[in-house]
């Protein structure tokens, strides 16, 4: 009985320190390595594989997550995998970190044959097993331990096992995610550059640019830059780029165009500029030694861009935009895939399959088509606009033609007095009957106005008034009408009868026609018949009064 408890006891002991071995059994599907993997990291950043080889196998740690995830770190990282292959089928290892920059594989066969690749985003993409952006590693029949070096900024090591019919599945869903990732900013890429050519609004153009450097991260960070482009030429590029900098630039500009940040959301907008301003400040540690604090603090950086984009997307919407509902939407989609991938990366969820694996390039593609909802909105507002205005203007249009009747009416109505009239009461009479064909008569005029379904020919009498909104101009019409044009106000302040128009603020010029009441004040403000109030500039409050031809009031 003693002897049966020793005999237990080592047969326990034996199984407690016996090194851990994946053992492959054919699948359809790929299979992770990870927690079979053993991990050493080089502290000293010189070690070599003959050195490495001379350590003792408790040298490594067996990592005890279903992930392999090393964090920000400027030491390089071992790993070992022992491999038993029960299938009669070659083996493929494919390590799905994209732009990992450099990354030397060592495959010991049963035979104890030594076989060697050496690969990554600082060498060459044509050492790639399969032209792809993942690195495909072929181990054949018979492994019997893989030994990886990896040394990048962020260690994230997502490694899987299995036969081609496996690699194949696999990439087939890969490829048909990107196919649909790139088809849809593609469309809204040209889309919104045609919307653009078409109406002026800068608005699609900063949307453009946003789509096309948004699309480029996505292009670049998955490695494809290299797959389809610098296929021989290394690339000397870490987490923090220009790329991603410009990225937050263009997605500044388009927010603030669209929600008007600036005018309604001031410390928001400012906050965004600050916040740039810093991003703008880390460029120069791209091309200096790593420094894992810079890449934190970058990535701090973006989420809380986008934090601050969404705060300001949900205080204007309160305020009554309702459009500004695509941009809480966009914005929300994409911090909860940043967020799921940094849960990912501490391990709380899975990123075992493709869609968790990607959860960050489908939230981008999501975020842009809440945005593309947003231009179109914007697109169908020009629209409906412009379809208000020609229909004030055809209405005008028949009310001159009415006035033209009536005028021939009142003209021949003089002819026959001509012949009747004898007395100087007639004469009187008629010389009233010329002052009021003469009047009637005053043709109409009208300005040009650029849509996107053309140029309206519109009454200046019908302008309420003009206000400025950055490089377009929203033209405001009677019967609470209005129409955004791509033209700025200057270009309609030259064509608009002086006499009848004033500006009285930078941003405001009004029909004087049209001002029912002054509101007291610095500069004060007035009331339009549309009971919209505008504000006055100091400068402009004593002409303003004396063409309103109301006494200066104390303030």
């Amino acid at each position: 009985m003693r002897f049966f408890l020793v005999w237990l006891g080592l047969c326990v002991s034996f199984s407690l320190f016996a090194q851990k071995r994946f053992t492959y059994r054919f699948s359809e599907e790929l299979q992770s390595v990870e927690s079979f993997t053993y991990f050493l990291v080089d502290s000293s950043k010189t070690l070599t594989f003959t050195q490495l080889r001379q350590l003792p196998e408790n040298a490594f740690t067996l990592n005890t997550k279903n992930f392999l995830n090393f964090g920000n770190t400027q030491y390089p990282v071992w790993l070992r995998i022992d491999v038993e292959n029960q299938s009669n089928e070659a083996l493929f290892l494919i390590q799905e970190l994209h732009d990992v920059r450099l990354l030397d594989v060592y495959l010991f066969h049963k035979n104890d044959s030594l076989r060697t690749w050496e690969t990554g985003a600082m060498r060459p993409f044509g050492t790639h097993f399969l032209k792809r952006s993942n690195t495909v590693f072929d181990l054949g029949k018979s492994p019997k331990r893989v030994y990886l070096r990896i040394q990048n900024t962020s260690v994230y090591v997502p490694l899987k096992i299995g036969t081609i019919q496996a690699i194949s599945n696999y990439l087939h869903k890969y490829d048909l995610l990107y196919g649909g990732i790139y088809g849809v900013l593609l469309a809204l890429m040209f889309y919104n550059l045609f919307v653009f050519l078409v109406v002026r609004d800068r608005v699609f153009l900063y949307y453009f640019f946003y789509i096309l450097t948004s699309g480029y991260i996505i292009f670049k960070a998955d490695n494809h830059h290299h797959e389809f482009i610098f296929k021989q030429i290394p690339n000397f590029s870490s987490d923090i780029n220009s790329s991603s900098i410009i990225t937050l630039f263009f997605i500044i500009l388009f927010a603030n165009a669209y929600l008007r940040m600036k005018e309604l959301t001031p410390k928001f907008f400012w906050a965004l500029v600050v916040l740039w301003c810093i991003c703008l400040g880390l460029m120069p540690f791209e091309w200096l030694p790593y420094r894992g604090w810079v890449n934190d603090l970058f990535q701090l950086l973006v989420i809380s861009i986008m934090l601050v984009l969404l705060g300001a997307s949900v205080y204007i919407h309160f305020l009554g935009f309702k459009h500004a509902r695509y941009f809480v939407l966009a914005f929300g989609f994409y911090i909860y895939g940043v967020v799921n991938v940094l849960l990912g990366f501490m391990g709380i969820v899975s990123m075992n399959n493709l869609r968790a694996a990607y959860i960050y390039q489908i939230c981008s593609v999501l975020e842009a088509i809440f945005f593309a909802f947003a231009v179109a909105y914007r697109f169908n507002t020009y629209r409906k606009e412009a379809k208000d205005a020609q229909e004030i203007a055809l209405k005008r249009s028949q009310e001159h033609e009415a006035l033209l009747q009536k005028n021939n009416q009142l003209l021949a109505e003089k002819l026959q007095m001509e012949q009747s009239l004898q007395t100087g009461a007639a004469n009187k009479d008629f010389n009233q009957l010329l002052q009021q064909i003469k009047s009637d008569s005053q043709p109409i005029k009208k300005i040009s106005i650029p849509t996107v379904e053309g140029v309206i020919l519109f009454p200046e009498q019908d302008i309420n008034r003009l206000e400025a909104m950055g490089s377009y101009c929203t033209i405001y019409l009677t019967d609470h009408k209005k129409i955004t044009t791509s033209k700025p106000m200057a270009h309609f302040e030259q064509m608009i009868d002086e006499r009848q128009f004033m500006r009285i603020h930078k941003s405001h010029i009004i029909n004087l026609n049209n001002v029912t009441r002054y509101i007291r004040g610095e500069g004060g403000s007035v009331e339009m018949k549309d009971k919209s109030v505008v504000p006055v500039s100091r400068r402009m409050k004593n002409e303003l009064l004396q063409r309103l031809a109301i006494d200066s009031p104390a303030v």
